[in-house]
């Protein structure tokens, strides 16, 4: 007699910690790689969020670091995109049925992550041609994620009102007090390019604190998917017997 091979059985691996990573792989990426070329005496010294010594694209240009840059961020970005995937089920679950809205979310934050990489794999070329794809995936990297941002942050606000979801106030006044932070130095930016003349260090200033504002948000969206008990996982299939 054949018998038959007894059937797998799956289990759900969480991934509620792809929220957090999402906000502290990019953070600890780029400050190993302006560590690592300060070490290697490729660019000054100093607290770039204050000073603004160099670029984050100069942090990640030069020797070694160079390749852990590209090496992080690419990961980075993936968990970019795996994050707004996420958030689409989790606003699902929460019970908003504005569906055009959470698609448009899902979107914006897929190709921010898109233009992530784009950005990453034409970090260090040199050329026009190669400038220009660094500039437009970074602006555009920049631009779709706040807009992503805030969107969402709206669909929290509007459900919590409607008291779908439990989201502590305090967090989304966090969140809220975070985006207007990012308003204010992107809003920075202008006067500088435009009016002052050794614009250098005060740009430089601008982006590693818009950076650093950006992916603190994925932080605080982590602690709301705690709050509402949201735990996504995939489904894996498991033969019988093992753990």
């Amino acid at each position: 007699m054949i018998c038959p091979a007894p059937a797998a059985s799956t289990h759900r691996p969480r991934l509620q910690w792809l929220a957090l990573w999402t906000g502290l792989l990019p953070f600890i990426v780029i400050n190993l790689a302006y560590l690592g070329s300060v070490l290697g005496g490729h660019i000054a010294s100093c607290i770039p969020y204050i000073a603004g010594c160099t670029s984050i694209s100069s942090a990640g240009r030069y020797g070694l670091s160079y390749y852990f840059f590209k090496a992080g961020m690419l990961p980075a970005a993936m968990l970019l995109a795996g994050f707004w995937i996420l958030c689409r089920r989790w606003l699902i679950e929460l019970g908003d049925d504005n569906g055009a809205m959470v698609r448009c979310i899902t979107v914006l934050g897929v190709l921010a992550a898109a233009f992530l990489s784009l950005y990453t794999v034409f970090l260090g070329s040199s050329g026009d041609f190669y400038n220009l794809m660094r500039r437009f995936g970074v602006t555009l990297y920049f631009g779709f994620s706040g807009l992503a941002q805030i969107m969402l942050l709206a669909r929290l606000r509007r459900l919590r009102a409607a008291g779908a979801a439990q989201i502590p106030n305090p967090l989304l006044r966090l969140m809220l007090l975070l985006l207007l932070a990012l308003l204010i130095v992107g809003l920075a930016s202008i006067p500088i390019s435009n009016f002052i003349v050794d614009k250098h260090r005060p740009r430089n200033i601008v982006e590693w604190n818009f950076a650093l504002l950006m992916i603190g948000y994925y932080v605080l969206i982590w602690r709301a998917w705690r709050a509402t008990g949201f735990h996504p996982g995939v489904d894996v299939a498991r033969l019988p017997g093992t753990r």
